[in-house]
């Protein structure tokens, strides 16, 4: 047998190559520059239109602490240019996409929830439109068709895009799964609508249907459901109110929840239709028709049943037991349109602030249980406050008292609400005449909605 002996030489290189090894398996942990971060800013709508609700920012790796990060963020705004303000940092944690989630899970992206009651957290401001006196007819003291002048203000939402600015700061360092340290940083991102990650709204696209000639029409966004084979799902028809009037095919979507009501319980078809105009071109009186404003035409009537009609044809998937109507406002008063139009047609109704059956312009008193008979099986809630000036709430209870009381209607319900100030009963904005803030945040009464089918 040999001896070899390598000496102290050898045993220094082998401790040295050993340090080296070592070092470079556990190196010391080193800050890295944050650059390469983007921004998604997300919204929902509200009672009180789009709010900012959060903001996504997406890492280049996965984030390693996921459920609490609200110490490392701030976000502020500044629009116009002016002083910046602070946004309410409500969570801040990891999803796997960039999206609010009720439980965070492993991802690059980090979502930081904002309070949307924040001052700052609109998307736009509303515009006053058409706030010149029109002519309408009315009744006096005695009865007597007088003609009156009335103001039809409508709102028209401008958005603030580049005007609008946010800031994120992540004010401490941030360790990725990979083991990358991402040091502190701030980033900026301007509020271009297409900048915005909305759910729902995003889906709604944008169509047209026509009645005889191409320039009588009516707009109207349509929104389908992710399908399953063989499933039915259930088709809601929203109605807007007389604030939201006009051409961009969009303002009825954001004053309100209405579009979207149902899908957080169901999955649904939803048609939303706006007209642009408070008097209908095409439903004249001058030349022998009804006439009308708003939702009171028949011509306006039967473009949203053609809507209706065309969208059925194209979309078998939808339960033609399951159609509903949700209206508010002067919506409400085309949802009883729509309903005496087709008795035997829709499944059930939410009609919120409407007036008086068979109105016209502002000439009421024309409901009787005659004329209300054909509607009597429908499953119908009414909803108004008694202290609405803009809507008085005898015409639900003028509907309600005739379909219930001289008709016996088995599944007629009204909710009449009192309004002192802003969030009673679940009324966020300070106006009785939004009952549907509280119908609309409802789950009893969604789930009644879809719960109806017709027979």
């Amino acid at each position: 047998m040999r001896w070899i002996f390598l000496g102290e030489n050898y045993a220094e290189k082998t401790l040295l190559f050993t340090l080296l090894l070592s070092h470079s398996l556990y190196a010391e942990d080193m800050i890295q520059e944050n650059k390469s971060v983007n921004i998604t800013l997300l919204a929902e709508i509200t009672a009180q239109g789009q709010k900012i609700n959060g903001v996504a920012l997406a890492y280049p790796d996965n984030v390693l602490s996921g459920s609490d990060l609200r110490q490392l963020y701030q976000v502020k705004t500044a629009l116009d240019s002016a002083e910046k303000e602070n946004r309410s940092v409500l969570k801040a944690y990891v999803n796997n996409e960039p999206k609010v989630t009720a439980l965070p899970q492993a991802g690059k992206f980090v979502i930081i929830e904002l309070d949307t009651a924040d001052k700052n957290a609109a998307t736009y401001s509303v515009k006053d439109a058409n706030k010149a006196p029109m002519k309408f007819k009315s009744k006096d003291e005695n009865g007597n068709i007088v003609e009156t002048e009335k103001v039809q203000a409508v709102k028209i939402p401008e958005f603030f895009a580049n005007r609008l600015i946010y800031s994120v700061e992540q004010k401490g360092l941030l360790k990725l799964t990979s083991g990358t340290t991402l040091g502190k940083a701030e980033w900026t991102q301007t509020a271009e609508p297409d900048k915005i990650k909305t759910p729902y709204l995003d889906d709604f696209v944008a169509k047209q249907v026509s009645l005889d000639k191409s320039e009588n029409k009516l707009n109207y966004r349509l929104y389908s459901p992710l399908q399953k084979n063989g499933e039915k799902y259930p088709l809601v028809i929203f109605l807007h109110g007389s604030g939201q009037v006009g051409s961009d095919n969009l303002a009825h979507l954001l004053s309100s929840k209405g579009a979207i009501a149902t899908l957080p319980y169901a999955p649904s078809f939803v048609l939303a239709p706006q007209y642009d105009q408070v008097f209908d071109p095409f439903d004249n009186p001058a030349k022998g028709q009804k006439g009308g404003i708003h939702w009171q035409t028949e011509n306006r009537i039967n473009l949203v049943l053609k809507m209706i009609d065309e969208t059925l044809k194209a979309n078998p998937q939808i339960d033609t037991t399951r159609i509903y109507i949700n209206g508010l406002s002067r919506g409400a008063e085309g949802g009883l349109n729509l309903l005496l139009a087709r008795p035997n047609f829709f499944a059930g109704a939410l009609l919120m602030s409407g007036r008086e059956a068979y109105t016209n312009e502002w000439v009421d008193g024309n409901a009787t249980k005659t004329n209300l008979a054909a509607i009597k099986h429908i499953p119908i809630w009414f909803f108004h406050s008694k202290e609405d000036k803009v809507s008085p709430v005898k015409g639900s209870r003028i509907n309600y008292r005739i379909l219930k009381d001289e008709l016996n209607a088995p599944n007629v319900k009204y909710t009449e609400f009192t309004f002192e100030q802003a969030g009673d009963n679940g009324i966020v904005n300070n106006n009785p005449h939004n009952t549907w803030d509280a119908v609309y945040n409802s789950p009893e009464v969604i789930g009644w909605l879809l719960q109806q089918k017709r027979h």
